[in-house]
């Protein structure tokens, strides 16, 4: 991609833009998926396979996807990807089109289609914002980013509901494919310098896949980093079911689905928020007390903060904390992968880093529900003696608010490691460097040693 300042500036404001576009018609396709099969199923376990079934492909495929994406140059990736997550929609709008009952296998096999292609998108406009952007600040750069891909949790939804109460949904899909077209045209009309292509390596995205894991695992300090933000997420899975749960039961039947709207809605709006004031604190703020520090509040306030008491405008702010804080950890955590891993192998290393980091966030949804529902009910042995402490520990919420305080405590505790380890105070307060304009010797010189592995 050019090296200029205002030509970079250009792509980076082209290709964004038609993210932008391209995620407002995903999101809101993705809820019509969801509305129109249960709506016409009538099954909750419909419901789960499409989950579970995204979640396979955005996560425990990552790394093979990332792989991938590191073979070829970044604009042949984002081009080939586009055109196929177009494809994919309009096949989508086919299949829904006569119904979801006994065509619900290929659709299954669209969204996991869709789930690996969104994933290497991801990942490869994740690790063009270095290309892209010639500025040392990274981590304003990876704020303006969050801040177009956080629009469309928002506006999404919406879009999706009202376009869903006035036309068929497989219109809706085809919409989804246009965006995914015109992000296509985008890419085809920005220029490209040569340094974009890759250094030439045999095809092998299994192996790849492996040595982005390895990557992160024998190097220290990024190993402990990782760690710690497996288990930030893993105790954030844990209490997702428990939010819900915990405003649905604190709330009279008549209330409860508006209050939990607007607790969804304050998260929505906390995830705008955290990209503009990463934006503003960008470069005046130590990165350690962005990251370290966004983790321990969103604990303290999104968490603790939203079982202190059944007020309902404070549980929309406590999510709107809890999701602004994610944003100031994520956007300069972010930048720290991107200055340290060598741009050859990004892809393959920004893949791998989503597996380990989120690996287990599925399985702790699956866990919290299960304790939610049998350890932590309010007669259990766990739970009934709290009661005595009143507020939201009594109740039908006690289970869910017990909970809660658990995983909220062990967040704060990762925040608090972030704090205060070295390593991790090493990592992110490393100096920040500008990036150097694309250099093809520069890149061979970044390539990792290679060992001659048998054939496989």
């Amino acid at each position: 991609m050019s090296s200029g300042g205002s030509s970079s500036t250009h792509v980076f404001a082209l290709l964004w833009g038609g993210q932008l576009v391209s995620l407002l018609g995903s999101s809101s396709a993705s809820f019509v998926l969801g509305l129109a099969s249960y709506a016409e199923t009538r099954s909750t376990a419909a419901l789960a396979a499409i989950t579970a079934v995204t979640m396979v492909g955005s996560i425990y495929l990552a790394p093979l996807c990332g792989a991938l994406a590191d073979q070829f140059a970044r604009r042949t990736v984002l081009l080939a990807c586009n055109l196929a997550a177009g494809a994919v929609s309009l096949a989508l709008a086919g299949v829904t089109d006569g119904g979801f009952g006994a065509r619900f296998g290929w659709i299954l096999l669209l969204v996991l289609a869709a789930a690996l292609l969104n994933a290497t998108l991801s990942v490869t406009l994740s690790v063009s914002v270095r290309r892209l952007r010639q500025e040392a600040d990274l981590t304003r750069v990876n704020g303006i980013t969050s801040f177009v891909e956080s629009i469309p949790t928002l506006a999404g939804p919406a879009l999706g509901a009202a376009l869903f109460s006035l036309v068929n949904p497989a219109l809706i899909f085809v919409l989804d494919g246009v965006t995914f077209l015109m992000c296509a045209v985008a890419v085809l009309c920005v220029r490209w310098s040569e340094a974009d292509r890759p250094v030439r390596r045999r095809l092998r995205p299994f192996a790849g896949a492996a040595e982005g894991v390895r990557y992160i695992l024998r190097d220290p300090d990024f190993r402990r980093l990782q760690l710690v933000f497996t288990g930030v997420n893993f105790f954030n899975g844990l209490s997702m079911a428990a939010v819900t749960a915990f405003v649905v039961a604190s709330s009279d039947s008549g209330t409860a689905p508006w209050n939990l709207a607007a607790v969804n809605i304050g998260a929505a709006a906390g995830l705008l928020t955290g990209s503009a004031v990463v934006i503003v604190l960008a470069g005046r703020v130590d990165r350690r007390y962005l990251i370290g520090g966004g983790v321990l509040v969103g604990a303290l306030a999104g968490r603790l903060g939203l079982v202190a008491t059944a007020f309902v405008p404070l549980w929309i702010a406590a999510a709107t904390v809890r999701n602004c804080s994610a944003q100031l950890s994520n956007a300069p955590l972010t930048a720290v992968w991107q200055e340290r891993v060598p741009e050859n192998i990004q892809a393959t290393v920004f893949g791998a880093r989503r597996l380990l980091g989120q690996g287990l966030y599925p399985v702790a949804v699956l866990l919290g529900g299960v304790a939610g529902d049998r350890l932590l009910a309010p007669s259990s042995p766990v739970v009934a003696p709290l009661a005595g402490l009143g507020g939201t520990f009594q109740g039908p919420e006690a289970g869910s608010t017990v909970l809660l305080v658990v995983a909220g405590l062990c967040e704060a505790a990762c925040g608090v490691v972030l704090l205060r380890s070295g390593r991790i105070d090493r990592i992110t307060r490393q100096p920040v460097k500008a990036v150097p304009p694309p250099d093809r010797a520069a890149e061979r010189d970044l390539a990792p040693v290679r060992r001659e592995d048998p054939p496989g």
